[in-house]
């Protein structure tokens, strides 16, 4: 062999790089940070156990979108210039990763939403082969989850607060949907703008519409003035408020804490180290201590992490099982993966041709904060 020869063999193999598009420079948010440790706590295990491809390694480079579609767009689109990006992440907005999921399939880049909600994100129109597939819940499950809720409780007369975007015109297409099946089930809905912080007069209305609950569809930047105008009422006048999950994002438990003593509080979600979970999720948090050094008990946006560490598992099964880092290649393996025992679930088949959803309905629960602000469970709910 020529020394060129054995210069080449010796050459550590390239990174196979994964991309991560997120919210890091919205203020008082953790998504991005949460989705970002569970990506890089899942590489770090992959990477131990000999990386993929017979011993290349994983590495993640991120960008900040800044929750803005636009920038996310871009950041995908430079990520897709790049050969060595095999995926790339989105954040927790959902009109982001709507905006990227089409411009995925045109550019033949596979996209991996760990928390986006719309339902219509893993169905880019017009676009085949389809590149995006989700670890999350949908807007469609939450709303079933959270209108379940309060019919169990009696509860017939809704008032649904939602922002005036993709997320919240989602989730009234699914309050819309349950409705056509629920006869009994009357709603009012109730528009708002990302950052209006007064609430009072539409909680007025909505009680003096015969309201018997609030389900709302915020993150925690409108849903800590809701709850904090709710606690305000007259106790008499205090309605349940029932909450999709955006707020899970922040640190709405701690600001909310002295309101959610006051007011019958409960939020949507698929997962939290506060629950009684097996060995996985022991180990899990053991991982954490070790790479971050804090205790799971103190991460904020727990769902983001735990989606994003099983999502990233499963692209390195993908990875390997294409034997190359042809995007088409590893696309088409994501919808034909093995079983995986994962911290959220048990994979039987994660995705499919036609199913590009990892989760069900079934791994979604209502919780409720407790006084240290961790989410718990409702049992049977």
């Amino acid at each position: 062999m020529c020394h060129s020869g054995w210069l080449a063999a010796a050459q550590p193999a390239a990174p196979v790089v994964i991309g991560l598009t997120a919210e890091f420079g919205v203020q008082g948010s953790h998504a991005a940070q949460s989705i970002e440790k569970g990506i890089a706590l899942a590489i770090d295990e992959i990477n131990t156990a000999g990386g993929v491809l017979g011993g290349r390694k994983l590495v993640l480079e991120t960008r900040d979108d800044r929750g803005v579609p636009a920038r996310g767009v871009d950041n995908f689109t430079d990520f897709a210039a790049r050969p060595d990006v095999i995926a790339v992440f989105c954040g927790r907005f959902s009109p982001v990763a709507l905006e990227i999921a089409p411009v995925a399939s045109k550019l033949g880049l596979p996209l991996l939403d760990p928390w986006s909600a719309a339902d219509d994100i893993t169905k880019p129109r017009g676009m085949a082969p389809n590149y995006v597939f989700r670890l999350s819940l949908t807007d469609t499950w939450a709303i079933e989850t959270m209108l379940d809720h309060a019919r169990s409780r009696g509860i017939n007369r809704i008032a649904l607060f939602v922002p005036n975007t993709a997320w919240g015109r989602s989730s009234e297409t699914a309050m819309l949907a349950y409705a056509k099946r629920h006869a009994t089930l009357r709603h009012d809905v109730f528009w708002y703008n990302w950052g209006d912080t007064e609430f009072s007069e539409r909680l007025s209305q909505a009680r003096a519409k015969g309201a018997q609950a609030i389900l709302t569809v915020t993150n925690e930047f409108e849903g800590l003035p809701i709850i904090k105008q709710m606690a305000a009422l007259p106790p008499a006048h205090r309605l349940p408020i029932i909450s999709h999950w955006g707020l899970l994002g922040g640190d709405f438990a701690a600001s909310a804490r002295a309101y959610l003593e006051q007011v019958d509080f409960a939020v949507v979600h698929t997962f939290s180290f506060s629950n009684p979970n097996g060995p996985k999720a022991r180990t899990v948090a053991a991982g954490v201590k070790r790479l971050f050094g804090i205790e799971v008990s103190e991460m904020r946006a727990q769902v983001g992490f735990a989606h994003a560490y099983d999502l990233t598992h499963l692209l390195a099964q993908a990875i390997n099982k294409a034997g190359n880092t042809d995007r088409a290649a590893i696309r088409s393996a994501l919808e034909r993966l093995d079983a995986y025992e994962g911290l959220v679930r048990r994979y039987a088949q994660p995705f499919t041709p036609t199913r590009h959803e990892a989760l069900e309905r079934r791994q979604v629960s209502l919780g409720r904060f407790d006084r240290d602000g961790n989410l718990k469970s409702i049992a049977g709910k």
